[in-house]
């Protein structure tokens, strides 16, 4: 079960591919917070985790099963007892997602059931994105 503060670790644990940039936000984050606690989850990922999804949907060469395991992690948070790593989800990724057509197109196809619930609501407040539109990834 995840928990807000665990999360990041969760996320870097099931997703090592993405430790590179997370050190990179961390040290970004030291230098422009000077020692600062942010506490900030959705930073990590907004552009860590995002950007990972958004480039592994886009990617002409697709990683199905590295897909398949993205969106059961979103499913796991979809479920989690915990609300604030459900409102990240709405948030951070789920808002993103619906950001860009393309995107949400793919995306939408691969959501389990409460991630496609909590999706339904970001997209009952997000106007439906242009769709000529490419989205920017700022870590890939």
């Amino acid at each position: 079960m995840y928990t807000y503060y665990g999360i990041v670790n969760e996320l870097l644990a099931e997703f090592p591919e993405i430790s590179k940039n997370y050190a990179e936000e961390i040290a970004w984050i030291k230098d422009t917070f000077k020692g600062q606690e942010t506490g900030g989850q959705t930073i990590y990922f907004d552009r860590c985790f995002c950007d990972y999804i958004g480039h592994l949907l886009v990617d002409e060469r697709q990683d199905n099963m590295e897909i398949e395991k993205i969106f059961t992690f979103l499913e796991d948070m979809a479920v989690s007892e915990d609300q604030e790593v459900r409102n990240l989800l709405q948030v951070t990724v789920l808002e993103y997602l619906r950001s860009w057509y393309l995107l949400q197109s793919r995306s939408e196809k691969l959501m389990l059931p409460e991630t496609k619930k909590i999706f339904a609501h970001v997209k009952s407040y997000l106007q439906e994105p242009e769709q000529d539109a490419l989205p920017y990834f700022s870590t890939w």
